[in-house]
């Protein structure tokens, strides 16, 4: 028959993912909008938290943007005046410093021109100033607002995923801060075996391994989904079998399943009792076969083992083998007359 290597392990069965939900920010809780046992959705609201400090604050600043942007374009115009002023004046200025020079017009007359184009210059400095600090007034104050439009959206505390609410530990009024858990959301679209995997056996432990599990009388299979990297503080490693569909059909939460995983397979290899082998002195395995009412002592490899169970070659099926507990084979020899009793 075939036989499968491998051991046994005890799992617990838990939710594919499990969230638990918190606040961003601090502020009291306004409303909660699902119970305990409630199905939802990815994105559904599930507590409203009170967000009328960030309304309040963030109206102001829009008002602020609005009244600094107004400043803005009343000066950018004063700039553009002033900008047209300056042109004209040093226009003028160039004129009459070559009418100067010509003595076509006194030469005062050319200095007053020049002080004209001096004070339109001097006049358009701070004003285009005042606009940079007020262009540099209006972006701080847009990302003011930002801010406190994302500090807005935090006030409404949505579901990560679609599944369960399965804990809430809030009610109105109750005051939410970073960290501090308001509600549990379990996702059932899966369920997991989890269990621990003894440091021994990880050389032969690795992904894709079948196992199997016995639920309501049925037997079922499935393969190891995840293997962690590290040692737990067991210095054991945290293994777990993913079923989806009918495999996780009657598998309740937080239940105890016996797991088996086979490590190999041996396929139609003869089948004897694990307390049908013995060790020789040279260290080799090997059988009591009867024959004609005579023991014959029959080497065999042992392809694998399992429950009680080996798979050797050597034998063939069929075969009667001598069975013997501790000490047992002391008394038992090679070409030893025996009675069979079974």
């Amino acid at each position: 028959g075939d036989l499968e290597e491998g051991h046994d392990y005890l799992a617990v069965t838990e939710p594919f993912r499990t969230a638990a939900v918190s606040g961003r920010i601090t502020a009291a809780i306004e409303q909660v909008h699902v119970r305990e046992g409630d199905t939802v959705k990815e994105g559904d609201l599930l507590i409203s938290l009170d967000d009328r400090q960030f309304r309040d604050g963030l109206a102001t600043m829009e008002a602020q943007i609005a009244q600094a942007e107004a400043e803005l374009a009343a000066n950018q115009a004063s700039v553009t005046s002033l900008r047209e002023s300056l042109a004209y004046w040093e226009r003028e200025c160039t004129r009459d410093r070559k009418l100067a020079e010509s003595e076509t017009i006194p030469r005062a007359q050319a200095e007053a021109t020049a002080e004209k184009a001096n004070e339109a210059r001097g006049r358009l400095a701070p004003t285009e100033l005042k606009s940079l600090a007020l262009d540099q007034q209006v972006s701080a104050s847009q990302r003011k607002a930002d801010e406190l439009r994302t500090m807005l959206t935090y006030t409404a505390i949505c579901s990560p995923f679609a599944g369960v609410v399965t804990v809430k530990d809030v009610d109105p009024g109750d005051l939410a801060t970073p960290g501090k858990a308001l509600l549990v959301v379990e996702d059932r679209s899966s369920v997991k075996l989890a269990f621990d995997v003894p440091q021994s056996d990880l050389p032969a432990f690795r992904t894709g391994l079948a196992a199997s599990f016995t639920i309501t009388g049925s037997t079922r299979r499935a393969a190891v989904s995840r293997v962690y990297p590290s040692l737990n503080r067991a210095r054991m490693v945290r293994a777990e079998v993913v079923l989806a569909g009918t495999e996780a059909t009657d598998l309740p939460l937080g239940a105890y399943v016996n797991v088996s995983i086979a490590f190999r397979r041996c396929e139609q290899a003869t089948l004897v009792p694990v307390d049908a082998l013995v060790e020789s002195t040279q260290g080799q395995r090997r059988v009591f076969v009867i024959e004609n009412g005579v023991l014959r002592a029959r080497s065999v490899k042992v392809l694998g083992m399992h429950c009680g169970t080996a798979a050797v070659e050597g034998i063939a099926a069929g075969e009667r083998v001598v069975v013997s507990s501790f000490l047992g084979w002391a008394r038992l020899a090679d070409g030893m007359k025996v009675e069979v009793r079974r």
